[in-house]
């Protein structure tokens, strides 16, 4: 028994007619959904490093698609050239001084490219115009001015790691800039003073040892003469200081300086002038003390104590000078005849 469809031809023409309408409308969604028909511009930019970008991401203004990125090549100078679109309904948020920013989700949950536009308005960028990005020198330039409207809200952990990036960027930046100086590269001032003070550095450890070698053995010299001074003064303030001492003595009639002065004054006037000399000794020796103690911080100390010393003997000395017996000498006594022996010949 045979069986026979009287509309076949007709029903396989109302499917075929079925499935190219379903096509067409496929075409329809498939064109709307990639926007064949929107007059989108494209426009690039460039990154130092590929890491987290991906074609096909997502191109945001807070948060807000308005485009994607379409490719990503190596250029000549070894940047990442990259070229997104900006859909047709925000062409006019794409002015001059705008730049972009790559976000990256530190948990790996995906990365966006952030679009921050300028703040001043004005004519939109033609189509394929570059645009910055805060990876460079120029949009990190950009913001620090303030010529970017760059939102203050988003992902806390993800502006922190932006930061410590620019942070890090910086930090090596001024460790080479650093390195560089210190190995004489940098041609900065500071480059220059550092390569001065090394040519300065052997001419000055060469006169400090000439110095050493010239200087020392005269500086233990003096150094000796000026201890023999000073053990000689510290005698002299001992005798004066004891009872039967020099001032006893010289305050007897009969001691040995009323013997010596009863001359004329002859011999005062000689003792006088001998403590004038030496008194400018002393003069002398205070100056050299000085330009020892200017020379050698090593013998400051010694130099200082001896000084002190040189002060008290000075006093002495004027004290000597000053003196009444010495100044005024012992009256002079009536002669008379005698045919004893003088006082200068008794034994003292």
């Amino acid at each position: 028994m045979k069986f026979k469809f009287r509309f076949a031809e007709q029903i396989v023409g109302l499917f075929v007619l079925i499935s190219l309408i379903l096509v067409c409308v496929a075409l329809i969604l498939i064109g709307i959904n990639k926007r064949w028909l929107r007059d989108d511009l494209v426009y690039t930019s460039s990154f130092p490093s590929a890491t987290g970008l991906r074609s096909g991401m997502s191109v945001t203004l807070r948060g807000f698609k308005i485009g994607e990125l379409q490719t990503i090549e190596l250029d000549d100078d070894n940047m990442i050239g990259v070229s997104f679109v900006i859909y047709e309904e925000y062409i006019n948020r794409v002015v001059g001084n705008s730049v972009i920013e790559l976000q990256a989700n530190p948990l790996g949950l995906g990365a966006q490219i952030a679009f921050y536009p300028g703040i001043e308005k004005g004519d939109s960028l033609q189509e394929g115009s570059f645009i910055h990005s805060t990876a460079t020198a120029e949009g990190r330039r950009l913001i620090k001015e303030g010529l970017v409207d760059k939102d203050s809200s988003g992902d806390i952990i993800v502006k922190i790691l932006n930061d410590a990036d620019e942070m890090v960027l910086s930090l090596n930046s001024l460790l080479i800039t650093l390195d560089e100086t210190l190995l004489g590269y940098n041609p900065g001032p500071v480059g220059e003073i550092l390569d001065s003070l090394g040519k300065v550095i052997p001419g000055v450890s060469a006169v400090v040892e000439d110095v050493q070698v010239e200087t020392l053995p005269e500086v233990g010299a003096i150094l000796e003469d000026i201890k023999k001074i000073t053990q000689s003064f510290a005698l002299l303030a001992r005798e004066l200081e004891t009872v039967e001492g020099i001032v006893p003595k010289m305050l007897d009639p009969k001691g040995s300086v009323a013997t010596f002065l009863d001359d004329d004054n002859k011999l005062f006037n000689q003792v006088y002038g001998i403590l004038d000399e030496l008194q400018n000794s002393m003069k002398e020796v205070r100056e050299l003390m000085e330009y020892l103690n200017g020379l050698s911080p090593e013998i400051s100390s010694l130099v200082e104590g001896t000084g002190a010393t040189i002060d008290e003997a000075e006093k002495v000395l004027q004290g000597l000078k000053n003196n009444p017996l010495l100044r005024g000498g012992i009256e002079e006594e009536t002669p008379q005849d005698s045919v004893s022996t003088s006082i200068r010949d008794g034994e003292f």
